[in-house]
C-alpha cells in the first residue's frame, strides 16, 4: 500500500514538472500582446503618412458673375483736371462707347467737352493788373483706348450685398483741341470698374493726356491728369 502511494506521488510530481517545462515554450510561441508591443507595431517611419495621399491636383475656379465678352457698354461721366494751368479751373463731361472683346480685353472710343474758368486768383489778376495767364484753354478731347482688366475680384458691403470689380489699365492715342490749336496725344488710364448687377457699371480712375501745347508766348509738352467717374450701361449678352 505504501509502495502504491509512493508511485502515485512520483507520478503527480513528474506530471507537474512536465507542465512547468512546457510553459516557457508555449509562451515563446504566443504573440506578445503588451501595450509597449502594440505601440511599437503602430509606429511609422519618419515622413510617412499613415494614409496614402492622393496625387490628384485640385483647382478652384470662380466664374465671372456678369460675363462681358461680346457686350457693348455706353458711359457718361464727369472729370476734374488735377493739373490745369495756373489760375485756371478745368472740368469736363465725357461720353464713351466700349466693346468688350472678352472678359479681359475691350476697345473704347470717347470724347470730352471741357469747361474752363479763371480761379479767384486768376480773376483778381485780370481785374487788378489787367493780365491773364499765358495758357491755352482745352476745349475738346478724344481718345481711342485698348483696355486690359488686370484683376477681377469682389468685396462685400453687407450680408446680402456683394460688388464685383475689375482693376483695369488703358492705353492708346488721343487728340486735344485748345483755343490756340490742336495736337495728338498719348493717353493712359488706370482705375477700377465696379459692376452693378449684370447691366450697370461705375468706372473711376486717373486718366493722363500727354500732348504738345502751344500758348501765346511759348509751347511745351504738358500732362493733363484728370480724375473721372463714369456711369455705364451694359447691352447685349446674357443679362
Amino acid at each position: 500500500m505504501t509502495m502504491k502511494k509512493g508511485l502515485r506521488t512520483i507520478g503527480i510530481f513528474a506530471g507537474a514538472l512536465s507542465v512547468l517545462a512546457a510553459v516557457p515554450a508555449w509562451a515563446e510561441g504566443k504573440p506578445d500582446d503588451s501595450l509597449e508591443s502594440q505601440l511599437e507595431a503602430l509606429s511609422l517611419p519618419e515622413n510617412q503618412s499613415p494614409v496614402p495621399v492622393s496625387q490628384e491636383k485640385l483647382y478652384s475656379v470662380q466664374s465671372r458673375y456678369a460675363p462681358l465678352k461680346g457686350r457693348h457698354e455706353i458711359e457718361f461721366g464727369y472729370a476734374k483736371n488735377l493739373t490745369p494751368p495756373s489760375y485756371i479751373s478745368s472740368d469736363q463731361v465725357d461720353f464713351t462707347y466700349r466693346y468688350h472683346l472678352s472678359d479681359r480685353w475691350d476697345l473704347s472710343v470717347g470724347g470730352s467737352y471741357v469747361f474752363n474758368a479763371l480761379t479767384d486768383a486768376g480773376q483778381n489778376l485780370a481785374n487788378i493788373e489787367g493780365m491773364v495767364p499765358d495758357a491755352a484753354y482745352v476745349k475738346y478731347r478724344a481718345d481711342f483706348l485698348a483696355t486690359y482688366n488686370l484683376f477681377y475680384g469682389k468685396f462685400r458691403v453687407s450680408m446680402d450685398k456683394v460688388f464685383y470689380f475689375d482693376q483695369y489699365l488703358s492705353l492708346g492715342p488721343g487728340y486735344v483741341v485748345t483755343d490756340l490749336g490742336h495736337s495728338a496725344a498719348a493717353v493712359g488710364d488706370l482705375g477700377l470698374a465696379l459692376w452693378l448687377g449684370k447691366t450697370g457699371s461705375i468706372r473711376f480712375g486717373l486718366r493722363d493726356y500727354y500732348f504738345h501745347e502751344v500758348r501765346h508766348l511759348s509751347a511745351s509738352n504738358v500732362q493733363d491728369v484728370v480724375f473721372h467717374v463714369d456711369l455705364g450701361l451694359l447691352l447685349g449678352g446674357a443679362s
